[in-house]
């Protein structure tokens, strides 16, 4: 595989032009972006609808998550690591964070949907090291909640899945490629060590993707807007019972539109003391006051986790410049 299909292979929805030539590719999209293209902040009823009816296929989602991860822990770190890698690792890891961000936000629908966020889940989770059954795990507070709440963000819900692949044979061979799962990331995406597939064209672009930053304000402005919406259909479904399955449809389209735009605020670095940071402190207010209302419980989790890994973006775009989150969440009733 040359650079450049590799770096073709980790640019998100890429479109047919991208395919093959040798003429310049165009800049990478954000996912999240993509995911709600051409809805603005007063969607009709149809649309809303539309949005819930039509996910996007979470499996591929996932594996491009992991694609951008992992090229992003290839890029050289230390004195070896020009200011254009770090800019292209924070690109890498905006862009697989957005991705997750989809797997997580999304419904669970079908058992497709349920093995992509439990194989993103496995693939992403937290490592402290396990402990026997009779002691007790030497984990900060902080920590433990960081765990619950990526468990939470990837939870399939009480959708019932079945098992995985059957076990082997006494006479079954190719035991060294047996299934481990129904989709597993390793698999999909195998392990690859070395330098970094990226060249130099590729790190440009992965740079200037990083400069065509959201005004995040808009964000968590659309996040409140959808959260109005999606709060009286709610009301008008309840009072309507007869007719309310195409309206509580409808509220779980805004609200997937909603946690969205609020996933891209969460992702993205503000510098200190600017208009970003002040849209960052608001979102935070606004999902903590979700926490007793009616939104699904993998949703609210899923934007306080991404709030906690975003940190690790704002410490590589300007370390000691921009906000790093802490926030004191309340409980989700």
């Amino acid at each position: 595989m040359t650079n450049n299909n590799q770096d073709r292979s980790i640019t998100p929805m890429a479109t047919g032009e991208e395919g093959g030539g040798d003429h310049p590719l165009g800049p990478i999209r954000d996912p999240l972006a993509d995911a709600t293209e051409g809805l603005g902040n007063d969607p009709s009823l149809g649309e809303l609808i539309a949005v819930r009816d039509h996910a996007p296929d979470l499996k591929i989602v996932a594996r491009e998550a992991k694609r951008c991860n992992d090229e992003a822990q290839r890029l050289p770190y230390g004195l070896e690591q020009t200011n254009e890698d770090r800019m292209a690792q924070v690109g890498l890891q905006i862009v697989g964070l957005s991705c997750a961000a989809i797997v997580a936000i999304w419904p669970t629908d079908t058992v497709e949907d349920a093995d992509a966020k439990r194989a993103l889940a496995r693939e992403t989770q937290p490592h402290y090291g396990d402990t026997d059954f009779e002691v007790a795990p030497m984990l900060s507070v902080e920590d433990a909640i960081r765990i619950r709440l990526h468990r939470a963000a990837f939870d399939v819900g009480a959708l019932v899945v079945p098992p995985g692949p059957a076990v082997p044979a006494h006479s079954d061979r190719g035991l060294a490629t047996w299934p481990l799962s129904r989709f597993d990331l390793v698999d999909a995406v195998p392990l690859t060590w070395g330098l970094a597939t990226l060249d130099a064209r590729g790190i440009a672009r992965w740079g200037a993707f990083v400069e065509a930053y959201p005004d995040l304000t808009a964000l968590v402005d659309r996040f409140s807007t959808m959260i109005t919406i999606a709060d009286r259909l709610t009301v008008i479904a309840n009072r309507n019972e007869r007719d309310s399955a195409p309206m509580r449809r409808a509220v779980e389209g805004a609200r997937i539109l909603g946690y969205l735009a609020a996933a891209r605020a969460a992702i993205w670095p503000a510098m200190l003391h600017s208009a970003d940071a002040q849209a960052k402190l608001r979102l935070v207010a606004l999902i903590n006051d979700r926490a007793c209302r009616h939104d699904p419980l993998h949703q609210q989790a899923a934007i306080r986790h991404l709030v906690s890994e975003a940190n690790w973006i704002a410490k590589r775009f300007r370390f000691g410049g921009t906000l790093e989150l802490e926030p004191s969440w309340i409980p989700i009733a």
